[in-house]
C-alpha cells in the first residue's frame, strides 16, 4: 500500500478517537462524583450495525441503439454505433452505526449482457484487448463496487465525518459519475461541516469505472493502461480540496484539485432560487471550471490555462418548466476539455455544466452554445408520475483543425413514467430519443439515438 494510502488510514482510525475523548473528557475543575471515570460504551450500540442497517435491491434494463454517420471514419471503420440490451442488478449495503459512531457499507453488481451487442455501451465490463470487434467487445461481469468504513461525529450530520476503502468521492473538483451503477475510487473522503458550510478533502491512488472488473492506478493513458503494449505512465494520486455553502433556496460550491504530475483543475459553481407567486419559482445556475496540464506526465511543452464558462435560468410554474442556457468553452490543449484529472479513467464533479445534451457536452475548443428547454409535469392534467421534455443546443466556434471553424445541433426527447402508489411504487421507466449533427466536425460523427432505461429497486 503506497505510503499517502496509510498515512490517510491512520488519520481515519484515529480521529474518531480523538472527537470521542474530547466528547468524553471533563474539565480539570470539575469535582464531581463521576470525574475521572472511564468512558464505557452500552454493548447494544454495537448492534446498531445491523438493526439500524439498509439494504437496497436494484434491478435496471438499459436499451440503446446509436446510430453513425463518419463522412470518413477514423481506420476505415465506424465504432461509434452502440447496440445494447444489458440488465444491471445491484445490491448495496449501508450500515448503521456502532457507539453512534462507526459503520461500514458494501456494495456489488451484477452486469448482464441480454444480445450480441454492438460498440462500447459504457454499462458493460469492456474487454479492449478483444479484436473481434473494432475498439472491443462489452462483456458480462459480476463485481464488487464498494466496500469503505465509514465515521460521523454526530447524526445530524453536523460535525466531522469520513470515509475509507473502495468508496464514492464527491468533493471539490473531484467527483463520481456513473451510468447504470455508481463508480468509485480507492481512497479517503474527509469532511466538516457547521451549519450551512462545509469543508473537505478527498484523495485516491485507484480507481474503477462502471465498464471495468476490478480498480487500476490512474495513468497518464486515456484507456488506463488496459490494452496491450500500452506504454502508460502511472499518475500517483488524485486529490481535492473542496468547500461548500448550502443555505435554504441556493448553494455555492467551490474546489480545487490535482491529478500528480498531470493535470491541476479548479471550479466554481452556485446557484440561487426566487420563490415568486403561488408555487412559480425562478432559478439562476452559474458554473465556470479551469484547468492547465502538468508537462512532467502530459508531454505537453507549454501548456495554457484551458476553461469553461456556462449558465442557465429556468422558470417553473403550473407544471411547466421552462430553461435557457448559454456556454463557451476555450480549451487549446485538450480539444475537448478535460474536467478530469487524469486523460479519462477517473471521474470528475462536471454535473455543474448547464449546457450539455444527451449525445455531447459541447465544451470543444472554441465552442459558444446555446441551449433552450421545456419540461411538463402532466400530474397537472390528471396523470401523476408522467413527464415529458423537449431541449435543443446549437453550437458555433467549434475548431475544426485545417479547416473552418463548424457548428453543431442537438435536439434531444424524454418522456418518463414513475410508478406512484401499489406494489411497484418507485418504479419507473423512460425513454430518451437524441439527434446530433456535426457538419463535418473532426471530434464527433453525426448520431442518431435512442435508449430505453427501466428501473426497480426495494430497500429493507
Amino acid at each position: 500500500m503506497p505510503k499517502p494510502t496509510k498515512l490517510a488510514l491512520l488519520l481515519l482510525t484515529a480521529l474518531p478517537c480523538v472527537v470521542m475523548a474530547a466528547e468524553d473528557s471533563i474539565p480539570a475543575n470539575d469535582t464531581s462524583p463521576t470525574q475521572g471515570a472511564p468512558a464505557t460504551f452500552e454493548p447494544v450500540d454495537v448492534y446498531d450495525l445491523i438493526t439500524k442497517s439498509e439494504t437496497t435491491v436494484s434491478a435496471i434494463y438499459y436499451g440503446r441503439n446509436r446510430q453513425a454517420d463518419w463522412p470518413a471514419p477514423p481506420n476505415g471503420k465506424n465504432r461509434d454505433d452502440i447496440t445494447v440490451n444489458a440488465l444491471n442488478l445491484g445490491l448495496n449495503f449501508r450500515s448503521g452505526y456502532a457507539w453512534n459512531k462507526l459503520g461500514f457499507d458494501a456494495a456489488a453488481h451484477a452486469a448482464i449482457r441480454l444480445d450480441s451487442g454492438k460498440g462500447w455501451s459504457e454499462v458493460l465490463n469492456h474487454d479492449v484487448n478483444d479484436s473481434s470487434q473494432p475498439g472491443g467487445v462489452d462483456k458480462s461481469a459480476a463485481v464488487l463496487s464498494q466496500a469503505a468504513l465509514k465515521f460521523r461525529q454526530h447524526e445530524d450530520g453536523q460535525g466531522f465525518s469520513a470515509r475509507a476503502g473502495y468508496t464514492p468521492i464527491g468533493i471539490g473538483t473531484l467527483g463520481t459519475s456513473g451510468g447504470l451503477q455508481s463508480h468509485a475510487y480507492r481512497g479517503v473522503e474527509m469532511k466538516y461541516k457547521f451549519g450551512d458550510f462545509e469543508v473537505g478533502y478527498g484523495w485516491a491512488d485507484q480507481f474503477r469505472n462502471e465498464w471495468d472488473t476490478r480498480f487500476r492506478d490512474m495513468t497518464n493513458s486515456w484507456e488506463q493502461g488496459r490494452s496491450n503494449g500500452s506504454a502508460a505512465k502511472r499518475v500517483d494520486y488524485v486529490n481535492s480540496l473542496g468547500f461548500r455553502y448550502a443555505p435554504k433556496n441556493g448553494f455555492v460550491d467551490v474546489g480545487v484539485g490535482e491529478g500528480k504530475d498531470y493535470r491541476r483543475n479548479a471550479q466554481i459553481a452556485g446557484s440561487y432560487s426566487w420563490q415568486l407567486n403561488g408555487d412559480d419559482k425562478l432559478t439562476a445556475t452559474g458554473y465556470y471550471f479551469t484547468g492547465k496540464y502538468q508537462t512532467q506526465l502530459s508531454g505537453i511543452q507549454n501548456p495554457k490555462s484551458e476553461y469553461h464558462a456556462s449558465g442557465s435560468v429556468s422558470y417553473a410554474t403550473n407544471g411547466w418548466t421552462l430553461m435557457g442556457g448559454l456556454g463557451y468553452t476555450k480549451a487549446p490543449d485538450s480539444g475537448e476539455l478535460n474536467f478530469r484529472m487524469t486523460p479519462w479513467g477517473n471521474s470528475d464533479n462536471r454535473n455543474f455544466i448547464q449546457t450539455w445534451g444527451q449525445l455531447d457536452d459541447f465544451v470543444w475548443d472554441g465552442t459558444t452554445v446555446y441551449k433552450l428547454g421545456v419540461n411538463y409535469d402532466l400530474a397537472k392534467v390528471g396523470v401523476p408520475g408522467l413527464t415529458v421534455g423537449l431541449s435543443g443546443n446549437y453550437a458555433t466556434g467549434m475548431k475544426n483543425p485545417g479547416k473552418a471553424d463548424t457548428k453543431a445541433h442537438e435536439v434531444d426527447f424524454s418522456i418518463g413514467y414513475n410508478v406512484q402508489s401499489g406494489m411497484f411504487k418507485g418504479a419507473s421507466i423512460g425513454v430518451y430519443p437524441a439527434w446530433l449533427r456535426t457538419d463535418g466536425f473532426y471530434g464527433k460523427s453525426d448520431r442518431n439515438d435512442v435508449k430505453v432505461i427501466a428501473s426497480y429497486s426495494k430497500t429493507f
